[in-house]
């Protein structure tokens, strides 16, 4: 049996891959944003551990990761949480004075995934809309550009995947479905992308099998825009992250 970490996992894809993964005998711990959310969650996966954190906080999300090693060690960490496409939060400075969407899509998977102990596979949630993101980082603190943070999470895999040669470390494209963030009219279902991602965390199937720094969908490895793969921007990205949150890169 595989122990899982998931961010984001409330509600989407998150919740119902927790869902199929708890009902498998597998140990999931999950995250929530607000005691409310973690309520409804604990109902949803009985048999799970859910963490509180609000990752628009540096301050949460450093303690997130502290209390979620307590957990561990994971098979997978996914960093699934994500806001944007018209959330009332998208265009939100947070109390650190940078964007809602950089805080919660760029920098708490870089401050989590410097914090966490390492595990066998993770996982960075991205978009197809990172083809249209810009790397140029300008502003990058304080941009609401979702398709910027998507771009970002891939460059953080990439840059990671060049770190640790032992992890399997990748990016993933879910579709357009049907979920909070997909909204009503997407085409797609949920039960595609969850049956993939499920399958990834527990290290069976083919996408378990793609090399390290690949992107995929639930179909398996996407051709992903260039720009996630300028390491000179990736480097900048996490000197970035360095210097907003004060959390170092491991060794």
């Amino acid at each position: 049996m595989s122990r899982i970490f998931i961010t984001g996992s409330s509600d989407g894809i998150g919740l119902s891959a927790a869902k199929l993964l708890s009902e498998q005998g597998h140990t999931v711990v999950l995250h929530a944003r607000n005691s409310d959310r973690a309520a409804t969650t604990q109902q949803a996966v009985p048999n799970a551990k859910v963490l509180i954190a609000d990752l628009r906080s540096i301050k949460e999300t450093k303690a997130l990761g502290q209390e979620a090693n307590t957990h561990g060690p994971y098979d997978a960490i996914i960093h699934n949480a994500g806001i944007g496409f018209g959330a009332t939060s998208s265009r939100e400075i947070t109390d650190d004075g940078i964007s809602a969407v950089f805080a919660v899509n760029t920098l708490a998977p870089f401050i989590l995934t410097c914090l966490m102990d390492r595990p066998k596979r993770l996982l960075y949630m991205s978009s197809d809309s990172h083809y249209g993101g810009d790397n140029s980082l300008r502003n990058v603190k304080t941009s609401h550009s979702y398709g910027d943070s998507k771009l970002h999470d891939m460059m953080l895999a990439n840059a990671f995947a060049r770190r640790w040669g032992d992890t399997q470390v990748v990016s993933m494209h879910p579709g357009w479905v049907r979920t909070k963030m997909g909204g009503s009219m997407a085409p797609g279902g949920i039960g595609k992308p969850t049956k993939a991602l499920a399958e990834w965390a527990i290290g069976v199937g083919e996408l378990a099998k793609l090399r390290t720094g690949c992107f995929f969908s639930p179909g398996g490895e996407e051709r992903p825009d260039k720009a996630a793969g300028d390491v000179g921007k990736q480097e900048e990205l996490l000197e970035i992250c360095q210097e907003v949150s004060g959390v170092q890169v491991p060794a």
